[in-house]
């Protein structure tokens, strides 16, 4: 008779797919698309409308989407800003909006009881902002403290600036929050005809998660939005970027800086690409977890920080691969050079079995966490939607993930990783980086507010 061991854990068995919720969609006569995922456990409902188009379309004016949306909630239809959150609130809901890099959105959550009445006013914010002048006001100087408050904030620095590395005259490059002249000199006309361009039926859907149904949506989008019209042309699509060619350094100078925000990266891939999930894995491996290389080598075995971390941030267009870390000056030269190690690493060497599955174990094992509530899977949907992933994308997420091989996450490093082609971002003492810093290539140095600062304004110690 057999005994169990019973000193020893029990291996678990091979991860399986998780099946993604199934969901109602149509599409109105005016090109409006409806998606209802119908949850009854709870008597509320989240609506969220979003539209195709965000920070990649503000043209000459960085900011402008990111404060559009911000002004939506501000005055629509018959209300202010005041009326508009009391009436919301009276209902016990909350109304929001924001922009991301490639879409913008207004939505609300709300009992269902009170489901119709927040409808309205949901679409009064998304079809009929008014843009007031004393509100801008208030947003505008709300917004420029905020840029100048950044301007503290080293990480936000070396973000910036590495943005600006990266993509040059892309539209990745600008600061979604805008700059502080952009921010001055945006008026409510603009911020109209920007939401009059990207918030129109065809260039929309709407999602509605909770206890509601997909008949009543159907009717009930039919009377908000059914004599919605598409009467200017869309934004043009996001231009690819150019690759980067060569090494490029950048420093933000923080003269009293006692540490370095560092990021390493370049243009990465777009989020329709392909080998998405292979590189997913490879990142993580690479730096997208505690146990990932990165963080092994600049916390663990180097001390150099407190935690290292890489990113593929998938857009509409190629987004950037970032590597980064908050490191003590002295030793920033040094992480710098660990990450590039890293990268050509995986580009010569294979990884081990043992090391793909247990990153393969932690993405396939946290994957039915991050579409366990209404909204996470609400979330998923937005993406499947925007990038036009497929109904049925993540039914197989996990067996795709388990499929990659080592000469997958080699063939993708080789692909979508370059250290000859990094662009190197420190925010951090300039007079210390430009010279710790120019074994890597030559070393450009910019002021806080991103002006290019000449070596004899740099302060010493």
């Amino acid at each position: 008779m057999d005994t169990i061991d019973r000193t020893r854990p029990p291996q678990p068995g091979p991860p399986k797919d998780v099946a993604f919720p199934d969901y109602f969609e149509t599409v109105l006569p005016n090109g409006m698309k409806l998606i209802v995922y119908e949850r009854h456990e709870f008597p509320t409902v989240t609506v969220s409308l979003v539209a195709r188009g965000g920070t990649a379309c503000d043209g000459a004016t960085p900011g402008l989407a990111s404060m559009t949306s911000e002004l939506l909630t501000k005055g629509a239809g018959g209300r202010d800003a005041v009326r508009l959150a009391e009436d919301i609130e009276s209902l016990g809901g909350s109304l929001a909006a924001g922009a991301g890099w490639d879409s913008s959105n207004a939505g609300v959550t709300i009992l269902s009881r009170h489901f119709g009445e927040a409808m309205d006013i949901l679409a009064d914010v998304v079809r009929r902002p008014t843009f007031p002048a004393d509100e801008l006001d208030a947003a505008r100087e709300k917004r420029i403290a905020a840029i100048m408050q950044r301007k503290a904030n080293p990480s936000t620095l070396a973000l910036n600036r590495f943005h600006q590395a990266v993509y040059g005259k892309h539209p990745y490059a600008s600061p979604q929050e805008g700059t502080e002249d952009s921010i001055r000199a945006l008026e409510s006309d603009a911020m109209a005809a920007f939401h009059h361009t990207i918030f129109q039926p065809a260039n929309t859907f709407l999602i509605a998660v909770g206890d509601t149904d997909p008949a009543w949506m159907t009717d009930m989008c039919t009377r908000l939005y059914g004599d919605w019209s598409n009467d200017v042309p869309v934004p043009d699509a996001v231009p690819a970027p150019a690759m980067n060619e060569g090494i490029a350094v950048h420093v933000v100078d923080r003269p009293s800086a006692v540490q370095s925000s560092i990021v390493v990266g370049h243009v990465g891939i777009d989020r329709r690409n392909p080998d998405y999930i292979p590189v997913t894995v490879m990142n993580t491996l690479f730096g997208g977890y505690f146990g990932a290389r990165l963080n092994m080598n600049l916390r663990e075995q180097k001390g150099y920080t407190y935690g290292a971390h890489s990113r593929f941030d998938g857009r509409m267009a190629a987004g950037p691969f970032s590597a980064g870390a908050d490191v003590r000056n002295d030793v920033t030269d040094a992480a710098i050079e660990e990450i590039l190690k890293e990268m050509q690493r995986l580009r010569d060497e294979d990884v081990s079995t043992e090391e793909l599955a247990n990153v393969q174990r932690y993405i396939t094992g946290s994957f039915p966490l991050q579409i366990e509530t209404p909204l996470h899977v609400a979330q998923r949907i937005v993406s499947i939607e925007m990038f036009q992933l497929g109904k049925t994308y993540y039914n197989t997420y996990n067996s795709r993930v388990m499929a990659v091989t080592p000469d997958d996450i080699r063939r993708v490093a080789r692909t979508y990783l370059h250290p000859d082609n990094a662009r190197i971002v420190a925010a951090g003492r300039g007079s210390l980086l430009q010279n710790t810093l120019a074994r890597f290539g030559t070393v450009d140095v910019f002021h806080a507010d991103g002006h290019p600062l000449p070596t004899h304004d740099i302060k010493g110690d």
